[in-house]
């Protein structure tokens, strides 16, 4: 590690990057909407599913990565070139 790095921020890398293969399909289309705009109205009308559903699953998919924002799953997405 160098000086400065945050042992935090490494450790919500590891566990996203670990989480990444937890993912379902479900979740990873669901994360694909979200990064492309889409309200959760819109991806539960897309992946046909209540929206209830769309809400439980992006909450399990950020808590399983570590993520807090939309904003961040944005860029897990991009950095993973998901976004087609």
């Amino acid at each position: 590690m160098w000086a400065g790095a945050d042992p935090l921020s490494q450790a919500s890398r590891h566990a996203a990057v670990m989480a990444d293969t937890e993912l379902t399909e479900r979740q990873r289309a669901a994360a694909v909407l979200i990064a492309r705009g889409h309200t959760n109205r819109d991806v539960a009308r897309e992946l046909r599913v209540s929206l209830r559903t769309v809400e439980g699953e992006r909450s399990q998919l950020m808590r399983k990565l570590g993520l807090r924002r939309r904003s961040e799953l944005v860029r897990w997405v991009l950095q993973r070139g998901l976004l087609y």
